[in-house]
């Protein structure tokens, strides 16, 4: 998936601003519920759970996670639930 130009910004946002712990909760939010979802996103498959993931991540996953995020957004068959996670996490970096 091709991400478009400000999708771009706001990972070089979250790459050069300080996070904040609103942030790295939605970060949490959105793992817990990829685990909960077995999400696959193919050739970004993470060498550990997404649970795994969320239980030691830091602001320096977060623009790993917001890709993450931008790709579940796109998807027709993920839970409204993991869209919602999905879409806060973008929600936190764009008030950043």
């Amino acid at each position: 998936m091709e991400l478009d130009e400000n999708s771009l910004k706001l990972i070089k946002k979250c790459e050069d601003e300080e996070i904040d712990t609103s942030v790295m909760g939605a970060c949490t939010v959105l793992l817990e519920e990829m685990d909960r979802g077995e999400i696959n996103l193919g050739e970004d498959q993470p060498d550990e759970s997404y649970i795994q993931m969320a239980q030691k991540i830091t602001p320096n996953d977060v623009p790993n996670v917001l890709k993450m995020a931008f790709k579940i957004k796109e998807r027709p068959n993920v839970s409204p639930g993991m869209k919602n996670a999905a879409n806060r996490l973008i929600r936190a970096i764009e008030a950043l």
